[in-house]
Order: structure tokens, then sequence, then C-alpha cells
């Protein structure tokens, strides 16, 4: 028979009574006390994080709305590109009619546009999700039908002519101190070579029609010895855009460092505020100069008649037959034509055939 070990006593109210205490209540008021404090901290962390996070401001459309309403509104731009003609006055009741369906005014994007193109990461995430959707769309209701006739779509970064651009494909400009320009910078390497042409092609698109959208895009080249060339370009409705750059003379033999673009979209006191910028598909091209071709090397006929001169050192006099038989001369060639009425003293002279009637 196995013996229990006592319960442990403690003395109390000077050993007039003891309290026995058992280990598996002590175990139970313990993990409650855990759970308890667990509970406790986990609600705290909770309270915390939802009170620290920030909240929209009033009138500022949330991250999903805000995707919906883009979709809508480059899809709009391209059935308003598809009406061929008029196509400023399709665009406005195509991004009217976009406003509608949401329920929003026009304020109310405009604002949440420069709200979120404030915020380079969150508005990342929206556009990466808007391309995504818009080309999945735009394919089934047949509005990139002209992409596959661009030249320049399959391009990759090798070959004569390649389009290396390496920035983000999209971006936001707003006319404000902080946000009204975007610019990239490129540095030549060995890629590059004397001569090239470039090409600086994007898509542009107002959020919407004022009378103050305008913009300028700027694309400077640096060559070496301090040579610096510029382009210049208005951007105002039209979607398309393509800034040419081909060194001409001078240009063409020296050796490009870097190059960089600017889009400007400057604040008109005459007319407002301008609506913000929406930039895509940028692409960089970048053509080799054609290589000369050379002239092709005279081939030498099997009759051709080369006629030696007498070799000579420096400083030695020729005699005059020398220098005569030197000169270069024609060699003529005695041909001996067969008469076409020989005569025979036998059968007499023969009558001619070619001569004139009387």
């Amino acid at each position: 028979m196995k013996k229990t070990a006592p319960s442990p006593t403690l003395p109390c109210g000077g050993g007039l009574s003891k309290i026995v205490i058992s280990p598996q209540k002590v175990m139970t008021h313990t993990d409650s006390a855990l759970r308890r404090v667990c509970g406790l901290s986990l609600f705290l962390l909770l309270f915390i994080f939802f009170s620290c996070s920030p909240s929209l401001p009033s009138g500022i459309l949330n991250e999903k709305k805000m995707t919906d309403i883009l979709v809508d509104f480059h899809l709009a731009q391209g059935m308003a590109e598809a009406q061929g003609e008029n196509t400023d006055i399709a665009r406005y009741k195509y991004i009217q009619a976009v406003f509608k369906k949401h329920h929003i005014t026009e304020a109310e994007f405009d604002s949440s546009m420069v709200y979120w193109s404030g915020r380079s990461e969150d508005f990342t995430d929206i556009y990466e999700t808007v391309v995504m959707r818009v080309q999945a769309q735009a394919e089934r209701m047949g509005l990139e039908a002209t992409a596959n006739q661009d030249k320049f779509a399959s391009l990759t970064n090798e070959g004569d002519t390649a389009n290396i651009w390496l920035g983000k494909d999209f971006a936001c400009v707003v006319a404000n101190p902080v946000q009204c320009i975007y610019s990239f910078t490129m540095k030549a390497d060995t890629t590059f070579r004397a001569g090239d042409s470039f090409i600086w092609r994007f898509k542009t698109q107002f959020v919407s029609y004022s009378a103050s959208n305008e913009a300028i895009a700027i694309l400077n080249f640096y060559y070496e010895g301090d040579t610096t060339a510029c382009v210049t370009e208005l951007l105002r409705n039209n979607p398309k855009n393509e800034i040419r750059h081909i060194p001409g003379r001078g240009l063409d033999s020296l050796s490009l460092r870097n190059i960089t673009g600017y889009i400007y979209l400057p604040l008109s006191k005459e007319f407002g505020q301008p609506k913000p910028l929406l930039i895509s598909e940028m692409q960089l091209i970048r053509m080799h100069k054609p290589k000369p071709i050379a002239a092709p090397t005279p081939v030498l006929e099997e009759d051709t008649i080369v006629i030696d001169t007498i070799p000579r050192q420096r400083g030695e006099r020729l005699s005059p037959i020398q220098m005569r038989e030197s000169q270069p001369r024609e060699r003529k060639i005695n041909v001996v034509k067969e008469n076409p009425n020989p005569i025979h003293p036998q059968m007499g002279i023969p009558q001619r055939t070619n001569r004139r009637k009387k």
C-alpha cells in the first residue's frame, strides 16, 4: 500500500487552525490568470493598431473605389478615341457617364487623385491593378486591336532598334509645388553608339477637360565636350505622344553621356488649376545609325588591256625613247573584213547591188 505525501500546511492565527492548499487548485488559478493577462494584452494591441491607423480625409475615395473608377475611366478614354471624330466631346461625355455610374462628383475624383498620387507606394499598387484589369477588359471589348499594329510594341532592350526604358510605366502629375514635375535620368552605357537616334513615347490623359490642360515635355541629351541638345513638346489633349531626336551633323560623331526627361504641368493663373495628368505606357526607343554601304570593287573584264609603265628609281632620268614608250597609248587592232563582192577576172566585174537607180 502506497503512502501519499501530506498536503502542505500553512500556520494561521497562532497555530489554532490549518489551511490546506491543493497543488491542482494552484495550477488552475495560475492558468486562469495567464489567460486574463494574454487576453488583455491582445485587446490592448488591437486597440493601439486600429487607433493609430490613419483614416481617409473627408471626401477622399478609398482604394477599392478608386481602383474601380480608374478602370472605367481608362475604358471610357479608349471608347472615346475609337469614335474618330469629335474625340474631345466624346471623351467628356464618357467621363461624365463614369462619374454618374459611381455616384461621385468631378471634384471628389480630382481630390482623390491628388491624395493617392501623393502616396507613391499605394498609388503604384492601385495602378498595377488598374492596368491589368483594363488590358483584360479592353481585349474582350476589342479596343486593343490597333495595339498589335504598333511596330515598337514587341521591341526588347537588344538589337539595333531597342526599347531601353528602365523607369516605371505610369505616373501622375498634379499642378502643385510638390507633384508638378515627372523626371527621369538615364546614363549611357556600352550599348550606345555615336549617331544614335531616340524616340520618347508615352500616352497622356487629363482626368477631365479644362481650358488650362497644357503640359510641357522636355528631353535633354548631354554629349561629350559639354555639348547639349534639347527637344521640347507641348502636350494637350492628344493621347499619343512622340518626342524624336535625330543628331545632325556635328552631333552624330560625339559620344552620348546621359539623357534626362521632364514632364511639367504648370499652374495657369488665367484659367485656373489644370486637371491631374496621367502618364502611361512610356518607352524610350534607341536606333543605331545605319552603317555606310561600301562601294563595290571594280572587276576587270578578261579583254581589258593593262599597259605597264617602265619602273624607274627616284632621280633617274628617262631617255626620249623611254618617255615615249611609257606614255599610255591605244593599241589599234587591224580587222580585215571579207569583201562581200569579190572580183573574179574570169567572171568580169560584178554588178553592185547598192548602185543608185537612175
